[in-house]
């Protein structure tokens, strides 16, 4: 493993399985197409961030339904890349984020864990992450604030399962007990930009904004949203 790991939480793009609540405008099957083209604008920022920062493995971990395995679906299609595909492992967020970080940073000195709910994701971001966290020797957390009071990416230099304790998941005070948690356990944070992610279909009409002001980014969803 390298020194470096870069996690992608990720779900199988099936009908029905994501995207709900978009499922009413789009259909269960829209839902499902654009979230497949999530992850290939993922897979996109994951390839520009090991262009600008080499060594940085990666790793998908796959949210599965009991009795599922890897290998009942086409991976490397859904997310092409030289990942290592996992399946998550855990009774709550808190539990499979802190399982999957874990697992890296065992080998490691630094990982992040980002979403895929995020299309437009500069790349730039996950590097600065790396960054803050590089140019530490004290424990340290990186946060991504998402404007529903969660956050889309969380970066150690450490493994601090704790920080995962006690937090009121899937509430808008997620971020803020999770820094909380942090300064109680000693633990530096540092914030990086904010960022929207997409459930709701007001969440897709702002990320349909923000695409009309760069044309460069989320090239998959761009194209599926024409």
């Amino acid at each position: 493993m390298a020194p470096e790991s870069l996690i992608l939480f990720a779900k199988p793009p099936l009908a029905g399985r994501v995207k709900t609540r978009l499922a009413e405008s789009l259909g269960r099957e829209g839902a499902a197409r654009l979230y497949a083209c999530f992850l290939r604008d993922a897979a996109e920022t994951a390839r520009a961030l090991c262009e600008a920062r080499p060594g940085v493995s990666l790793v998908c971990e796959w949210a599965l339904e009991r009795g599922e395995s890897l290998d009942d679906f086409p991976l490397t299609d859904w997310l092409p890349g030289a990942y290592l595909h996992r399946a998550q492992t855990g009774a709550d967020l808190g539990a499979r984020m802190a399982a999957a970080l874990g697992r890296c940073l065992i080998f490691g000195r630094r990982a992040a864990l980002i979403g895929t709910d995020f299309p437009d994701l500069r790349h730039e971001v996950l590097h600065d992450a790396f960054e803050s966290l590089e140019n530490t020797h004290e424990p340290k957390v990186t946060l991504g604030p998402a404007a529903d009071g969660g956050y889309y990416l969380i970066g150690m230099n450490r493994f601090f399962p704790e920080i995962f304790t006690g937090i009121p998941w899937s509430t808008s005070e997620v971020l803020s007990r999770t820094v909380e948690r942090a300064d109680a356990l000693g633990i530096g944070t540092s914030l990086l930009p904010g960022w929207r992610d997409v459930d709701e279909a007001d969440d897709l009409e702002a990320l349909k904004g923000r695409l009309s002001q760069n044309l460069a980014r989320a090239p998959h969803t761009r194209n599926f949203l024409r």
